[in-house]
């Protein structure tokens, strides 16, 4: 099965995807107090595997049931990170 390819969106997946690594890689290098780097890296890290596997992945299309597996399942490990922080 094929379908149509947006070169459009996936060049600005891309785009988005390597301006919040960027971002997440200087925030590293912030050293802020607390707790406050790991939320916003696990956030970052989160929003950066939505879009991979909404757009990279097609998931987009698919029955709601695997999308909320996926989703879910990326949600448990941000989340099982960021309590290990905490």
């Amino acid at each position: 099965m094929t379908s149509p390819v947006s070169h459009r969106g996936l060049w600005l997946t891309w785009l988005w995807l390597t301006v919040l690594t960027l971002l997440l890689a200087w925030l590293a290098d912030w050293h802020a107090p607390g707790h406050a780097v790991a939320l916003l890296a696990l956030v970052g890290a989160w929003l950066k595997g939505v879009a991979v596997v909404e757009q990279f992945m097609a998931l987009r299309h698919a029955p709601l049931w695997l999308r909320g597996c996926v989703h879910g399942w990326l949600l448990l490990v941000c989340g099982g990170l960021l309590a290990g922080f905490l």
